[in-house]
């Protein structure tokens, strides 16, 4: 994957009734990957929609065996949480491990190597591939 074909997805806004998360996950899948992942329209949203998250992943996704590739979900744990309730998507950009995600505290879809991700809060619980 070429950084310019991710580069786009950076700056949209994030809103936790609109655009969050999962939404910036589903786009990205469906445009880079030509995917569709469909969750439940009527999903939770805000805190309680990102505490089902990783139960809302089961029937997409499964945990991947060896090293993320790029596309893959990642399922994120904020510091103050016991289960993943964060999700973003894996990229392997200029040499390195990065993870492209949107949330609150940033306001906006954001590019976060997979090294400094706990310097913002976030563990990862897993990468995951898509099932076809």
């Amino acid at each position: 994957m070429k950084l310019v074909e991710v580069e786009r997805f950076v700056g949209l806004p994030y809103n936790a009734d609109d655009f969050d998360c999962a939404d910036l996950v589903m786009l990205i899948q469906r445009e880079l990957f030509g995917r569709e992942v469909v969750v439940p329209g009527r999903r939770p949203r805000g805190a309680q929609g990102a505490a089902e998250l990783g139960e809302l992943s089961k029937p997409f996704a499964k945990p991947r065996e060896g090293p993320p590739r790029d596309g893959d979900l990642v399922l994120m744990i904020e510091v103050l949480q016991k289960r993943p309730g964060h999700a973003g998507v894996f990229f392997f950009l200029a040499h390195e491990a990065w993870v492209l995600h949107a949330n609150e505290k940033n306001g906006c879809a954001v590019l976060h190597r997979v090294r400094d991700l706990p310097d913002f809060g976030l563990r990862i619980e897993g990468f995951y591939e898509w099932l076809n």
